[in-house]
């Protein structure tokens, strides 16, 4: 997992710290929040790293004696001074991660479902087997794209609240890709487009990035809203 990755680093940052200060007498402490050092600014970068982190996996609590707790027994340097080795920490945490992930799954799972539902009500849409949702903007008049073609196309993806989290659009370039190098949901709905075509489609979760999200700005189980323009199909010479 990314997220256990990042809260490692910030682990292993922190232990680097502590072998280089070798114990509490040479550590600098204050009660101060004001950064009148280099070891002030440093020290305070390992806490809001270890923050973010706490805030990117979704912690709702923190014990904040322990997380201080644990920083001391670090800094003595002494293996046998840890309550938990960093075997044991990785275990425990990998195991709260994952109930986290999966508590935010279902919940992600019921929403997407509710909201799947509703939308499918509404004037224009249209739906196909798989479940995907589409609304025709412009039907272009151009040939269909086969899985194997490489096509040529803006988009612009946004979550369910409506916050993009990709666009060609905002980089002011097209993007080219193989139709079954990408999420299951565009390799299907794209066949469909005639090239000229400007559709928008609400993908289930199943057919876009399923359980495991794509973090940190897709979660687990969400429900995808994509604006794609199919400018072109790109001839074989093109796609090398």
């Amino acid at each position: 997992m990314k997220s256990l990755v990042l809260f490692a680093g910030v682990l292993f940052l922190m232990s680097s710290a502590a072998c280089a200060q070798k114990g509490n007498e040479k550590s600098k402490s204050s009660s101060s929040s004001e950064m009148k050092t280099t070891i002030d600014s440093v020290s305070y970068f390992f806490g809001t790293s270890l923050g973010a982190n706490f805030v990117q996996l979704g912690m709702d609590e923190v014990a904040i004696d322990q997380v201080m707790q644990g920083v001391k027994d670090a800094l003595k340097d002494d293996e046998s001074a840890l309550k938990l080795s960093m075997a044991e920490g990785e275990m425990v945490t990998r195991k709260y991660i994952e109930g986290i992930k999966a508590k935010e799954g279902e919940a992600a799972l019921a929403e997407g479902k509710k909201y799947l539902e509703e939308k499918a009500k509404e004037d224009n849409i249209q739906s196909t087997e798989s479940g995907i949702l589409y609304e025709v903007v412009v039907m272009g008049d151009g040939p269909k794209p086969k899985a194997t073609d490489k096509v040529r196309v803006n988009y612009e993806g946004k979550t369910t609240d409506g916050k993009v989290f990709d666009s060609s659009y905002e980089r002011g370039q097209p993007a080219e890709f193989p139709l079954n190098r990408v999420i299951a949901g565009w390799t299907e709905i794209l066949q469909e487009m005639p090239v000229g075509s400007t559709w928008i489609t609400t993908l289930p979760p199943s057919l876009a990035y399923g359980e495991r999200g794509s973090p940190p700005n897709i979660g687990p189980n969400e429900v995808l809203i994509f604006k794609i323009e199919l400018i072109d199909i790109l001839p074989p010479a093109e796609s090398k």
